[in-house]
């Protein structure tokens, strides 16, 4: 018989989970060890704080996240801090350009702790207190507001963590889709305009908006037309994947990561219109 939950009640309770993310981001040193109150949740109309706390966690090769949740039991209380904790994982991945990820339970990192200790040397990308700042400051108004970006900021963290050609190929490609589709201005377009293909017109639509001079070629007309296609000869299965699909994915991640961090960047710039939570 599979273990099952209790019977989760109505009361709630704190729970403390402490967690090492990994890769190469270390937080500056006025933050470490720093506690700051950051809004977390909103349920039913009502906002949930939890103190985050980060610790420089160099012995287990990471950093380690300390922060609180609120949950009617153990179970509950791993499952929302595993989706708070990987949406925060997006976030610093977007803003810092460098993958981050955490297992959970903590067996699972013990190879991760190992392959660590051999390392001779590393590069670390030092995140500053207002990038902290402005991740913990916005990830549930975020959500809240502006899911797309949020989901976007997902792919883009899978996509430099694969392995996988095609896959990456299609996560930084949704980057750039999802966003167009959800922030590109459409105020411009006329009817015509709404009923032909919505994703090579909303990424131009995107590019012009966001990139008004020197746009980047990887998302000219033709070049995005060309990826659409392969896009959907992968995803439909049109196609085998041969050596040739390979090799003409692979070819396009590079331009796709870098375009779809600039997109990112530039609409935390121009339109996240961020709450004061503090």
């Amino acid at each position: 018989m599979p273990n099952r939950e209790p019977i989760a009640s109505s009361s709630t309770s704190q729970f403390q989970m402490n967690v090492t993310v990994y890769g190469s981001v270390k937080p500056c040193p006025v933050l470490i060890r720093r506690t700051q109150r950051s809004l977390k949740a909103n349920s039913g109309g009502r906002d949930y704080f939890s103190d985050i706390t980060l610790h420089d966690a160099r012995n287990a090769g990471g950093m380690r996240v300390e922060f609180s949740v609120t949950a009617t039991s153990p179970q509950g209380a791993l499952r929302a801090g595993n989706v708070y904790l990987s949406q925060l994982c997006d976030l610093l991945t977007v803003v810092t350009r460098s993958p981050v990820w955490f297992y959970m339970p903590d067996d699972d990192s013990a190879e991760e702790r190992i392959r660590s200790h051999r390392r001779s040397a590393s590069v670390d990308r030092i995140m500053t207190e207002d990038e902290w700042s402005w991740i913990t400051g916005n990830l549930v108004y975020l959500r809240r507001k502006h899911p797309r970006f949020l989901a976007a900021s997902s792919w883009y963290r899978k996509g430099l963590l694969g392995r996988d050609v095609i896959d990456d190929f299609c996560c930084f490609w949704r980057v750039s889709e999802r966003i167009a589709y959800s922030y590109a201005d459409k105020s411009g377009w006329s009817d015509d305009d709404k009923q032909r293909s919505q994703v090579r017109k909303c990424v131009s639509q995107l590019r012009d908006d966001l990139f008004p001079e020197n746009a980047p070629s990887i998302l000219a007309d033709e070049t995005v037309s060309k990826i659409v296609k392969l896009r959907n000869d992968i995803s439909h299965g049109n196609v085998p994947i041969t050596l040739d699909i390979i090799d003409t994915a692979s070819e396009f991640i590079s331009p796709l990561e870098a375009v779809a961090y600039e997109i990112l960047a530039r609409l935390r710039d121009t339109e996240l219109v961020t709450e004061d939570v503090a």
